[in-house]
């Protein structure tokens, strides 16, 4: 993120255009967290399963996902609306 202005850094002030500095580190917060997940409805069954982002990102040409479950999904419109949750999922 850029700042344009003045900035007081260790007594001195900045003037003009810096960037500031991450609070933490993006490699520590993911370590942290573990893997991110995304709800992807199933046009078949209509359920929506869940998918982490690794998964989501390797298959978005296709359309289809393996669902932490071990299911394949294949996604539905955005605008259908589900019919509840995978149970094997949420665990």
């Amino acid at each position: 993120m850029f700042v344009i202005g003045a900035c007081q850094r260790e007594g001195k002030v900045i003037v003009g255009k810096h960037r500031r500095q991450p609070h933490a580190a993006p490699s520590q917060v993911a370590a942290q967290r573990g893997p991110r997940l995304v709800g992807i409805t199933d046009a078949r069954t209509h359920t929506e399963h869940l998918v982490s982002e690794a998964t989501v990102a390797a298959g978005r040409h296709a359309g289809q996902f393996l669902a932490q479950c071990g299911a394949e999904v294949l996604a539905a419109s955005l605008t259908a609306p589900g019919r509840g949750y995978c149970r094997e999922c949420a665990r």
